[in-house]
């Protein structure tokens, strides 16, 4: 094995830090199944970096982009800028790109694919999406025979932790953050998990993957988990034996992409109930080989360093054979589009909690406005009133499939109706 590869790291945070421990640990293994030494040549962060051994480190990212000797930039920093920055400006240099960043990737898909074919060279990022499950390799190499037809899935570790806690303890939102915090499974500023918009990052990176077109996040509607209540949580696992859940999904809907990010019911026969704290679960339905579940942590220091690792090794067998970029990774063509489907056009079945002033014909008045719009009931149920709203009742419902526009107008409608002290509580039902 006398091929060399080097890697210039930047980003050396607590994912990098673990690639390279993962790399030292090892390192024998890892060099067997690239066929290739792998040497880090440099490391690029603004803080200091502890090591055991002796790497050159520098707080200028051009050093590394620049440096002729290094093959592959590892991109670990996040977010939009300055990562889109580093890598175009290290496939212009002629450098193999690996990225965590899932971010990035989804804002700037068009432009960074176009860019790595135009300098051919290879990009991968398995680490992007769900840790350390396999989902990109699965569905660009495992499942390339097939037609993609629906992808879904829990893949944002810190809101599903936080809706287990919920589910598990009975308490609120705001405790089940804090404990989400205090396990490391949550960020000072954990925005971009609780709303949903990590989970779009992920779910417009495996579409755009699958449909060979890029998947924008301004087509992903995208509702978070914040204002979830304990009380909703309480219902439905009392009364429909069901669990909370943020599910990204992904399918074909006659030709049309269906594509939303949003707490789902979800049934305990459905395997996705019991996929806890901060593990991710991805269903990929493929019109060869069926459904295909992939389950595992998504979120921590060495589930996702282990993916890093892995593109690496996958990387350097082709560095080291001279094959990098004369096949691109991602099949992409930025000519083509997949519709998106409306928001008002989209059918399922749907759980909704009124809350109610306790006086005859509330029930007449709600039911009188969904029937307006089409919207049939299946099961409804009238609770006792809730402790913290002592001249309400909650009216709980359960829809049979109907058209999403429709029953917006319904709701709409219906809380502006004096008895309704409450905006109203939707989740979809997932089948």
């Amino acid at each position: 094995m006398n091929e060399k590869v080097k890697l210039g790291l930047i980003g050396c945070g607590t994912v990098g830090q673990g690639v390279l421990k993962i790399l030292e640990k090892n390192k024998k293994a890892i060099e067997q199944r690239a066929g290739a030494n792998i040497e880090i040549s440099g490391i690029c962060d603004l803080r200091e970096v502890p090591l055991k051994s002796r790497v050159y480190c520098t707080k200028n990212y051009k050093e590394l982009v620049n440096n002729p000797d290094i093959d592959i930039i590892v991109e670990l920093i996040g977010g939009y800028e300055p990562a889109k920055t580093i890598i175009l400006e290290s496939l212009r240099a002629g450098k193999n790109i690996i990225t965590a960043n899932k971010a990035v990737l989804a804002k700037y898909w068009d432009e960074i694919f176009c860019a790595a074919r135009r300098y051919n060279r290879l990009l991968y990022f398995e680490a992007s999406v769900a840790g350390a499950i396999p989902v990109v390799q699965v569905i660009n190499e495992g499942l390339a025979a097939n037609k993609i037809e629906k992808i879904s899935g829990i893949l944002n570790g810190t809101s599903n932790y936080i809706l287990s806690e919920m589910s598990r303890s009975g308490i609120s939102f705001e405790v089940a953050l804090d404990l989400a915090r205090s396990a490391g499974f949550a960020e000072a500023n954990p925005s971009f998990d609780i709303n949903g918009i990590d989970t779009a990052h992920k779910l417009s990176i495996l579409s755009s993957l699958a449909w060979s077109s890029w998947v924008k996040l301004k087509d992903i509607e995208v509702t978070g988990i914040a204002d979830i209540s304990a009380d909703d949580i309480y219902f439905v696992q009392k009364e429909f034996n069901c669990v909370v859940k943020l599910l990204g999904l992904a399918r074909l809907v006659k030709g049309k992409l269906e594509l939303s990010v949003e707490p789902c019911l979800v049934s305990r026969k459905n395997t996705f109930s019991n996929v806890e704290r901060e593990y991710n679960a991805v269903l990929i339905r493929a019109d060869s080989a069926g459904d295909i579940i992939l389950y595992g942590r998504g979120a921590g220091q060495f589930p996702a360093a282990s993916a890093v690792v892995s593109d690496i090794i996958f990387l350097s067998r082709h560095v080291a054979n001279g094959t990098a970029g004369k096949i691109p990774f991602v099949s992409y063509d930025p000519s083509r589009s997949m519709p998106v489907l409306p928001g008002n056009e989209k059918i399922a079945s749907y759980y909704l909690r009124f809350n109610a002033l306790d006086k005859p014909g509330v029930l007449a008045k709600i039911s009188g406005i969904l029937g307006k719009y089409n919207v049939s009931i299946a099961t409804v149920y009238q609770k006792e009133p809730l402790p913290r709203l002592r001249k309400a009742v909650p009216v709980l419902m359960v829809t049979h499939k109907i058209n999403k526009g429709n029953l917006n107008k319904a709701i709409e409608q219906i809380d502006k109706l004096p008895i309704i002290i409450e905006k109203t509580v939707k989740f979809k039902i997932e089948e």
